[in-house]
This record gives C-alpha cells, sequence and structure tokens, in this order.
C-alpha cells in the first residue's frame, strides 16, 4: 500500500499541497527498504500497526500522532537536479516554520536532505520524480515519542554519517524540545498549510511549470485511476 496516491491524483494541479497529521501510528518503508530489514514486524503485527510504503526513496520511518506530514507534488523545469530540489524545498519548509517559531531558524540540512537542529535529527524527507513531476514528502518530528520509533523499528540498515551509530533516543529530536512543549501536530499542520506555499512560490519560482497533461497518465496509472 502506497501512502502518496492522494497527491499523485491531484497532478492536474500546478502544485498540489497536504499538511496532515497521522491519527494512528504506521510505518512508512522507502522505496527500497524492505520490511524484514527495517522493522520490528512482530511488534507492528502485535500492536496492529501497517506497514505501507512510499514512492519516494530514503530511510523507514514511523509516522504517529505526534507528526507533521507535508506530501507536496509539483511541476519543475529539470527532470533531475533532485539535490537541487531537496535543498530549495526544505529551505521553503524551515522558512515556513520559522516564520511561525523563531528558534526553528536554526534548522539546517544534513545528510542527503535531512533536517536537523544541530546533529539532532527532526524531519526525513524524500523525493519521487517522474520526468518534470515532483513529489516529495516530509515527515517532521513535533512531539519526538521516540518509544514509538524504537518499538517498531529496527536500527536501519543503512545511515547518513553524521548519525554515526547512535540510538533513535539519541539521534531525533522534535519540535517541541527546541521551542519548549508550545506546538502540537495539529497546529504545526494547519501553520505549514497557510505559509507553505508563499515559502514554495518565492524559492521554486524559478523553477515551477504549469501542469503537463501529457504526463499525467503515467501518475494516474499509479494512483489507481
Amino acid at each position: 500500500m502506497w501512502i502518496d496516491d492522494e497527491i499523485l491524483r491531484r497532478c492536474d494541479e500546478d502544485l498540489a499541497l497536504h499538511c496532515w497529521v497521522p491519527t494512528d501510528s504506521m510505518v512508512v518503508l522507502g522505496a527500497s527498504n524492505a520490511a524484514e530489514v527495517e522493522v520490528d514486524t512482530p511488534n507492528c503485527a502485535l500492536d496492529g500497526v501497517p506497514v505501507l510504503k512510499r514512492y519516494g526513496g530514503g530511510g523507514t520511518v514511523v509516522l504517529h500522532p505526534g507528526c507533521a506530514v507535508v506530501s507536496l507534488g509539483c511541476w519543475v523545469k529539470q527532470p533531475f537536479q533532485n539535490k537541487f530540489y531537496f535543498e530549495l524545498v526544505n529551505r521553503a519548509l524551515i522558512a515556513a516554520l520559522g516564520s511561525g517559531w523563531p528558534e526553528l531558524n536554526a534548522l539546517g540540512q544534513s545528510g542527503l536532505s535531512d533536517i536537523v537542529h544541530g546533529d539532532l535529527k527532526v524531519a526525513g524527507t524524500s523525493l519521487f520524480r517522474s520526468r518534470n513531476y515532483l513529489l516529495y514528502q516530509a515527515s517532521i518530528l513535533v512531539d519526538c515519542q521516540v518509544d514509538v520509533i524504537d518499538k517498531y523499528l529496527k536500527h536501519p540498515s543503512r545511515e547518513p554519517e553524521y548519525r554515526r551509530g547512535r540510538s533513535h533516543s539519541s539521534f531525533l529530536t522534535g519540535l517541541n524540545e527546541i521551542v519548549g512543549g508550545i506546538i502540537s501536530g495539529p497546529l504545526c499542520a494547519e501553520h505549514l498549510s497557510q505559509t507553505l506555499p508563499q515559502q514554495l512560490k518565492q524559492l521554486l519560482d524559478a523553477e515551477l511549470v504549469s501542469t503537463i497533461p501529457e504526463q499525467w497518465s503515467g501518475l494516474h496509472r499509479r494512483a489507481g485511476l
């Protein structure tokens, strides 16, 4: 099961954005990840936690009610340049967060595309590309709930150099730990829904193009249309 289909179904829009909060815990594998390697499948089965997959790469994550999730679909000039687009969208996301909570302007990027505070990971991001279409997703830890992550994920089979073998509890932090416990998942998602579109258009303005109908069919097939 894929979690990207809602945004893919909106590929007729120049830019489609959905900021949301999971109502229950779920594990989401990166496109090349295997559940038996990355996931504590007995615990997931015992608790009825679904194991899903996304089209984009990157590592396996646990989405839970303490997260805010950003799903973005847009059309861009270049069919490649993933590193460039990661940096632009992450900068827009950090600027949007910082507009609500100034302490979050200190966030940066590390590894391939993680959003970090110092050397602690705050959000994981992924990209899926289909020619000129870009699908970006970010899972932002608002209330970290590392016990939930420890319960359902093994130590990753691959990790960025800056992790240095650290456990989840030593590697992850939430926005609440940075700003002092005043953000909820729904508040974060609502703020991003209101502020992220403007930041995206400012930072990606030279790269955004109108939707390309000739490329819709492949995206619709992926989304089951």
